[in-house]
């Protein structure tokens, strides 16, 4: 089933860090982020393709490190997902504290950026997913085709934790749970997911408030349902049906990251 070019958006990040909710540091312009979309569909089959990536480059941030990715590829058959697969990686030490950052930036001048990457396949009845730690030698500020292409690359030949969880059906993965959570007709939608073989619930609701052209809100709520744990993200959208013109969510527990829609010619981080 050929895919078309993609959707796509590019995104100029902004960042706040907080101490004890104060904020402490803002600042416009310190990376960039993309997302992509491709749907295709054949007889009562669809295949959904989606990406999310983006960056922080240190030299902009007082050295805090952020860098992510998310692939995922999901077949329909007519409403329902039969098959799903996805491969990330983020920054390691999210649960960080802002002291324990900041000790581990200045603790040496050199050091290696470590990730945790995540491989997973989605059948009916199993979710199976193989995570890793990546870690790469300090450097520069790395584009995010290239350290993908890195990542993966060490994945596949490194030593890899695996985990399954059995569904009753074949789960759907959090990206397309987004999807199909903000185009969902009632204000308030319930999605369940599982990602790295863990059980997650999505909780969306849209509210009209205008930002710059984009006329509704979504907020996200993520239920971990092992942990308990709660975490929430807004999406501002001109179209269900298209992607965010602004999106707002929270990492890590000081950290606050904005990314805003840049249109094509505005100064921007390039993917590549």
């Amino acid at each position: 089933m050929p895919l078309p070019d993609p959707v796509t958006r590019r995104y100029r990040a902004d960042v706040v860090v907080t101490l004890l909710g104060v904020p402490i540091f803002s600042r416009k312009n310190v990376g960039g982020a993309f997302a992509a979309i491709r749907e295709t569909g054949e007889g009562s089959r669809k295949l959904v393709a989606i990406r999310f990536a983006g960056g922080a480059n240190p030299q902009r941030t007082h050295g805090f490190k952020y860098d992510g990715s998310l692939e995922e590829a999901v077949l329909e058959d007519g409403s329902q997902a039969v098959q799903a697969a996805y491969f990330g990686f983020v920054t390691s030490s999210t649960n960080e504290s802002y002291d324990q950052a900041r000790q581990r930036i200045f603790a040496a001048q050199k050091s290696r950026d470590t990730f945790t990457a995540a491989e997973g396949q989605h059948v009916p009845g199993s979710a199976r997913c193989e995570k890793s730690s990546i870690s790469l030698p300090d450097g520069p500020a790395h584009d995010v085709a290239g350290l993908n292409e890195q990542i993966r690359a060490r994945f596949a030949e490194s030593d890899r934790a695996a985990a399954e969880l059995h569904t009753s059906g074949a789960a759907t993965t959090f990206l397309y749970s987004v999807r199909t959570a903000v185009r969902a007709p009632e204000p308030r939608s319930t999605v369940n997911y599982v990602y790295n073989a863990k059980p997650y619930r999505l909780e969306c609701e849209r509210s009209p408030e205008p930002h710059n052209g984009a006329g509704t809100r979504f907020t996200g709520k993520i239920h971990d349902l092992a942990t308990r744990q709660v975490s929430t993200f807004h999406l501002w959208m001109e179209d269900p049906s298209g992607l965010p013109r602004r999106i707002e969510f929270q990492p890590r527990s000081y950290l606050r990251i904005s990314l805003e829609y840049e249109p094509v010619g505005a100064n921007r981080t390039e993917e590549s």
